[in-house]
């Protein structure tokens, strides 16, 4: 189904070996999976692997991160299927010598390229993290360029349940719930949300202002007051609820559930909104337009090119009014009843959703020109027959004349 809608290619293996301390890892091939624009122009997303043996690569590797491209593009997790043309997708093939995670306390060491464990603190058992410094270099030995991970998504190859949320959003990919892991650890990586969940008796939350746009101390919701009363499907009324990073009481969250809080729920209206805008932050609406940076005489047509035209609305404004039913990529000034004269054209794309109620401009792009149209006056190609008018005798019989060389076609002598 990706190879359908997507461009694969398989760019040149190349296998490095490179010293982090006292850590050798092994490292393989930088495929690019999914090539659907410039990077200038793109969310790239990267993923990475930490106990997959050299057989698992093309297997269990492979079928671990299209597992995860399926549901997140294919499937209902919003607003990701909305944006897919807006991401380029890599995949950094790092070799381990083992499967599988660290288990400290129950004495349980593999041997992995990226150091993947559990119990990353010392004390959560789900918390699965891995080696930060050499997961990074990884990046850095591999990757044409750094800009090209901007969302960086790491699998471990373990079935037990764990994930966290850092620098690299890591998921243990063998488990049953690694797609909602994934996207849950995603949130905190990419977007900057907050756990929405809290233990029982946690107290009461006496900190500073969380920085996180989906859980704070006011109780009125000030932080997403554009989104309150809203009905989200699948979720319920956007309000104030009160439990919230961690502490029963003193932070409060936009939904009474989400994947912030639990796994297999939507995005709720914060969350979602949060996810497009950081989109919006690296993409903009327009990937090419006609070179406006010198005035245009006469041109054929002005056009843009948008990053995806079903997401990407266009509307075209002459000297500041908008021309009613110019909605195409391309625009004539004549094809709408302009004559000679200069203009100023102005294509606005926009994206229209109604998921973003903030910060609209981050979904839109203007591109003006300043364009001179000159039409020439065209010389009538048949020249008009003065007939005169039938007052007179000599009138008739000039029309008599007139009415028979009209009809047969042909000059007629008078005999």
């Amino acid at each position: 189904m990706l190879k359908n809608l997507f461009k694969y290619i398989k760019l040149p293996v190349t296998t490095i070996s490179m010293v982090v301390g006292m850590t050798t890892v092994a490292q393989g091939a930088y495929l690019k999976l999914w090539d659907n624009g410039p990077s200038s122009n793109r969310v790239d997303m990267v993923f990475l692997g930490d106990g997959y043996t050299a057989a698992d690569i093309n297997t269990t590797y492979n079928c671990h991160v299209y597992s995860i491209l399926n549901r997140m593009f294919f499937g209902n997790e919003n607003p990701y299927p909305r944006y897919k043309n807006f991401f380029n997708v890599h995949r950094l093939d790092i070799i381990s010598q083992e499967r599988g995670a660290d288990i400290p306390p129950k004495g349980i060491f593999r041997n992995t390229a990226l150091d993947a464990s559990y119990y990353f603190d010392g004390v959560t058992e789900r918390l699965l993290y891995i080696n930060e410094a050499n997961a990074y270099q990884a990046l850095v030995n591999n990757l044409p360029d750094l800009s090209l991970a901007e969302v960086r998504l790491l699998t471990v190859n373990d079935v037990k349940y764990g994930g966290s949320g850092g620098y690299f959003a890591v998921y243990a990919g063998g488990n049953s719930y690694a797609s909602e892991l994934a996207l849950h650890e995603l949130g905190h990586s990419f977007n900057g949300l907050a756990d929405e969940y809290y233990y029982s008796n946690s107290g009461i939350y006496n900190g500073a202002e969380p920085a996180a746009i989906n859980i704070t101390k006011s109780p009125t919701g000030e932080k997403w007051s554009h989104w309150l009363g809203y009905v989200q499907p699948g979720i319920g009324v956007i309000g104030n609820y009160e439990g919230a990073g961690y502490y029963e009481k003193g932070l409060f969250r936009p939904s009474l559930n989400s994947k912030m809080r639990s796994l297999g729920q939507p995005f709720d209206a914060v969350s979602r909104e949060k996810i497009i805008l950081d989109i919006y932050n690296l993409v903009d609406p327009l990937d090419s337009w006609l070179d406006n940076t010198v005035s245009l005489y006469n041109p054929d047509r002005l056009w843009v090119n948008a990053i995806d035209p079903s997401v990407i609305n266009i509307n075209w404004y002459v000297n500041g009014v908008l021309v009613p039913g110019a909605e195409n990529q391309w625009f004539n000034l004549l094809d709408y009843g302009f004559g000679s004269g200069i203009y100023q054209v102005t294509a606005k794309a926009f994206d229209s959703t109604d998921w973003v109620r903030s910060n609209r401009n981050l979904l839109e792009q203007s591109i003006t020109w300043n364009v001179t149209v000159l039409v020439p006056e065209i010389e009538p190609r048949n020249p008009q027959v003065s007939v005169p008018e039938p007052r007179t005798l000599l009138g008739l019989l000039c029309m008599s004349i007139f009415a028979l060389v009209s009809c047969s076609g042909k000059r007629r002598k008078l005999s």
